[in-house]
């Protein structure tokens, strides 16, 4: 093969390789700070001795989509932290709802420092996708209608 086409080849090569790692990260980039559906945070709830703290979060995935409403427990001093590409905080969830959070009516009582009751006037048993009784010493009860 002739020498000024090898050449041309590998730079071709090299070229094509540049664009593709440039366009990936990009693509990470851009996903990372647009996630399709990330979550907002509606309300927050610390605990009596400051060292917990709940969160109420809705997501909505497009314009047809059903709302969701979740609850996350974690330390006072640590950061909610969201999933790198979805926006979702799913880290400590103890509580999730098909439904959004106004509608909804979910409320947030620290009862003692180590208990928190989730209270949803609204929920609907059929909607309820995720619930759990404990997240690491903090005791998680419920308030709900069909319970």
């Amino acid at each position: 093969m002739d020498p000024f086409a090898r050449t041309m080849w590998r730079f071709g090569l090299g070229f094509g390789g540049g664009v593709l790692v440039a366009v990936v990260a990009l693509s990470a980039v851009y996903f990372h700070a647009r996630p399709r559906c990330s979550d907002r945070v509606v309300s927050s709830s610390v605990s009596p001795d400051q060292q917990w703290t709940a969160t109420v979060l809705e997501r909505r995935c497009g314009e047809e989509a059903a709302f969701f409403t979740h609850v996350n427990v974690r330390p006072a001093a640590q950061p909610e932290h969201y999933g790198f590409f979805s926006g979702r905080a799913t880290d400590d969830e103890v509580f999730e709802v098909e439904e959004d959070a106004l509608s909804a009516g979910v409320v947030l009582a620290w009862t003692a420092p180590k208990q928190l009751t989730i209270r949803c006037p609204q929920c609907s048993a059929s909607l309820l996708r995720h619930h759990a009784e404990r997240s690491g010493p903090v005791a998680v009860t419920y308030a709900m209608p069909d319970r």
